[in-house]
This record gives structure tokens, sequence and C-alpha cells, in this order.
């Protein structure tokens, strides 16, 4: 595969920007009410500890080869490079999810006696652009997920009327 074979799909890529841009200006504006705020950092937290696990289990569940069974090996392989790209993207907004966590834990190591060091503001900025990174890219989950249910969906709804086919003509034969 050559540079050229590569294509970009411009809208995910502007909306990623987009969304960087966004986390950015709410890590640097919002950064001042982190700071020294415990229950914040609690809350964020919670929220991105429960949203990992569901993330691996949306993972485990997309990752599972029995729910892409294709007619051909063609159609198969086809179906796998696709779900690895999903695949990756899930894992890439796991490790961001792991990354806001981490960025909490050390900001929270520097409390306290160290509060007042001026990294500390930097850490919290990181932390809060990460999670509201996070927090945008996650909310497309949703959407995607349910659009692969419904493929799935469409998928055997065909396969059935495909395999039905066949027997409503023998039976107009006769």
């Amino acid at each position: 595969m050559s540079i050229s074979d590569i294509t970009i799909d411009w809208p995910r890529v502007l909306g990623f920007v987009l969304a960087a841009v966004v986390s950015c200006i709410v890590g640097w504006y919002g950064q001042p009410l982190v700071h020294g705020n415990a229950e914040a950092s609690r809350i964020i937290v919670n929220v991105f500890s429960i949203m990992a696990g569901v993330l691996i289990t949306i993972m485990t569940l997309l990752g599972e080869p029995g729910l892409y069974r294709g007619r051909s090996w063609r159609a198969d392989a086809v179906r796998r490079s696709n779900v690895y790209r999903r695949l990756v993207r899930q894992k890439i907004l796991f490790i961001l999810y792991l990354v806001t966590l981490a960025l909490v834990f050390v900001s929270n190591l520097f409390k306290g006696e160290y509060s007042n060091v001026s990294f500390l503001r930097y850490i919290e900025f990181a932390y809060l652009s990460c999670a509201c990174m996070a927090f945008i890219l996650s909310m497309t989950l949703p959407g995607r997920l349910t659009g692969l249910q419904l493929a799935r969906f469409d998928e055997m709804v065909e396969a059935r009327r495909k395999a039905e086919k066949p027997r409503n003509d023998a039976k107009q034969d006769i």
C-alpha cells in the first residue's frame, strides 16, 4: 500500500481537530475551577472509570468474530478490516480515558504542600483538556453503535430474504 492509496476521512479529521481546539480552550479557562477542587477531580475519576469499563465491554462485543460471518471469505476479510479500524479508534479513546485518570492521580499527588507549584496548573490543564476531549469523542459512540447494530440487522434480514426466495420460487413452480 502506498501513500497515494490512503483516503482521508476529512469530516472525521476536522471533527477531531475541532474537538481538540474546544478541549484546549475548556482546559485553559476551566483550570482555575478545578485547582484545589477535590470534588471536581473525584467526579472526573468516577465518570472516566465507568466510561472505561463500558468501553471495554463495547470493544469485547464488537470484536466478537461470530457476529461478522459473511457469505464468503472475501466478505469476512472486508469486515475484519472495518472491525479493526473501529477497535483501533476505541482503543485510542480508552487510552485517552486512562491518560485522564493518570493525570488526575498525578495532580492529586502534588496537592496540599505542593499546590502552589506552577506545573500543577499545567497538569490540571492537561487533565481537564483530556477529559473534555474524551467526553466529546465519546458522544459519537452511541451513534456509531446504533449504526453498527442496524447494519447487522439489515444483513440478517437480507440473508433470510435470500434464503426464503428459492423456497418461494419453488412453491410457485408447483
